[in-house]
């Protein structure tokens, strides 16, 4: 009878699964895996270890790996022509990226192009489609309130925004404040079929939007303020590798000392709506360096904006006998608060400049100024950064706005997707999608 102990022993179990002749080959390889900076978790029956890459490492040689055979699926929203009207015959990530980085030199070092790059792979963009769903379509009228504000203050551009909604909803709102804001979109995965994060909806927003955002940004104005696109599902619940991708990643954001030398003097946080109480675990300790640092952080949910029907009358002259006709219709605008008098507040709760005049919508109409001595009957969220233990303290990593991985490190195991590779250090399979077993790869290399 064998000794149970010593079979279940590293040594033992090594002896079990490895014969003499290829003992000193698999040593070599596997050592050069460690060397990489690779998880090393086991010795398969067939000399193939299960290791654990980086996957977007994976995704950069084949952006489904190990789900080849399954497609993208999309929400209800899927549409022929984007908001421009036009349609697409093919998405050119050089152009897409030629629309989205930021026009202003001073946010380029910021912007992250990953998601735009992985349609170089053409069987990906195969499948990604124009999308505009219902919450983009709300987001979209919420926002429009929020540019009237934005577009009319002096010192705008002292405020740096950052939209941490979905991420289809912040290209949303991105579009909207094209030609008020200089957008600087941080989107760091690549979509997958079985993805945690939902990255292609993100890339069928940008399409929908592109033109639009293409033709507005040509009437951005010198100096004006910034606004971060992020994706507020970055750091989606992930629970089992046997059914789920991890693309996963973390949010990348300026250090205080950039952005004052950008002369950002406060952040404006722009949430969902009053349910997020703080903000997402990977940039808390950014917000709260920021704050160090003199540089006020201030959230403030897009669901503030609220809609307000107001009629309009229409007066159509008199011609030969017929007499004059008037016609009465209802528009509906979103307003900080409500209304066209609490709109005003704005000013006072997230510390911009307060003009004489507010731009309304339509024809440049001014709206009227708040009666006198009035007090809004709704207030700012009570928010302010405070330090707390997550899985993402540590410390930042790279030096400059342009190094490579500016940002936070990752946890173990966080964006990292476990996989089968030969001898050769060919990825043969990977784990996600067949419920324990290994899906095979399409044969990128891992070495490149």
């Amino acid at each position: 009878m064998k000794n149970s102990s010593q079979n279940n022993s590293p040594a033992g179990w090594f002896t079990n699964h490895l014969s003499r002749r290829k003992l000193g080959k698999g040593l070599m390889w596997t050592a050069a895996l460690g060397m990489a900076g690779l998880t090393v978790y086991k010795l398969s029956g067939d000399d193939e270890p299960e290791v654990s890459l980086d996957s977007l490492e994976l995704q950069r040689k084949e952006w489904n790996v190990g789900s080849t055979e399954k497609s993208l699926v999309f929400p209800a929203g899927l549409t022929a022509t984007d908001s421009a009207g036009k349609t697409w015959s093919a998405y050119d990530p050089n152009y897409l990226i030629s629309i989205y980085q930021p026009r202003d030199s001073r946010w380029q070092p910021f912007f992250v192009p990953t998601l735009i790059q992985s349609l170089s792979q053409t069987s990906l963009g195969s499948q990604i489609k124009p999308l505009r769903t219902n919450e983009m379509i709300d987001v979209y009228s919420r926002a429009e309130g929020l540019r009237t504000l934005i577009a009319s203050s002096a010192n705008a551009n002292q405020t740096l925004i950052i939209s941490d909604l979905p991420g289809p909803a912040s290209i949303a709102v991105g579009a909207v404040m094209a030609d008020t804001a200089v957008l600087v979109p941080v989107f760091d995965n690549y979509p997958h079929p079985l993805g945690v994060v939902r990255a292609h909806e993100t890339l069928g927003a940008m399409v929908y939007y592109a033109h639009e955002i293409e033709e507005k940004r040509s009437k951005l104005k010198e100096n004006s303020p910034a606004l971060m696109l992020l994706d507020g599902n970055r750091l989606a619940a992930y629970a089992d590798q046997d059914t789920q991708f991890d693309n996963r990643y973390l949010a990348k954001l300026p250090p205080a000392d950039q952005l004052k030398q950008r002369g950002i003097q406060q952040v404006i946080y722009l949430t969902k709506d009053q349910t997020q109480k703080q903000e997402l675990d990977d940039i808390n300790e950014d917000f709260v360096e920021w704050q160090k640092n003199g540089i006020n952080v201030r959230m403030l949910p897009l669901s503030e904006f609220k809609p307000y029907d107001q009629p309009l009358t229409a007066t159509s002259g008199a011609t030969g006998t017929s007499p004059t006709n008037t016609s009465s219709t209802v528009v509906r605008h979103y307003y900080y608060g409500g209304s066209p008098f609490s709109h005003w507040w704005f000013y006072d709760h997230y510390y911009y400049s307060r003009p004489s005049y507010v731009y309304g919508y339509g024809g440049g109409r001014s709206l009227p100024p708040p009666p006198i001595n009035s007090r809004p009957t709704f207030q700012p969220p009570s928010y302010q950064p405070q330090s707390r233990p997550t899985v993402f303290s540590a410390s930042r990593v790279g030096t400059s706005p342009g190094a490579t991985g500016v940002g936070r490190t990752k946890p173990s195991g966080f964006g990292r997707t476990s996989v089968r590779m030969g001898s050769d250090g060919r990825v043969t399979g990977t784990r996600s999608g067949r419920s324990g077993s290994y899906g095979r790869s399409g044969g990128g290399w891992f070495g490149g």
